[in-house]
């Protein structure tokens, strides 16, 4: 195995983690920032209140995305079997 080959795999792996994250974390950066918006508006400094709607906002989104994140995670094993069935021969 070149190193290319290594190097290809690393950015693969670390494309497909983002892309698996992006949402979960997209989803309790904004739940974040609107509560945190809310809060300075009404000028209630209690940290714990951002807490829950941070956790609705990341489970709603465990709950949409989880399919589309399996099917990625298929698809990349799939492609990882491919190649290292491939190096074998």
């Amino acid at each position: 195995m070149s190193l290319g080959e290594i190097s290809m795999a690393v950015h693969d792996m670390l494309t497909v983690t983002l892309l698996l994250l992006t949402p979960f974390l997209l989803a309790a950066t904004l739940a974040s920032l609107i509560v945190g918006m809310i809060q300075a508006g009404l000028r209630i400094n209690d940290l714990t209140l951002g807490f829950v709607p941070r956790f609705v906002a990341t489970m709603l989104a465990v709950y949409f995305a989880a399919s589309w994140a399996t099917a990625q995670m298929v698809f990349y094993i799939e492609r990882s079997a491919a190649a290292v069935a491939a190096l074998g021969r």
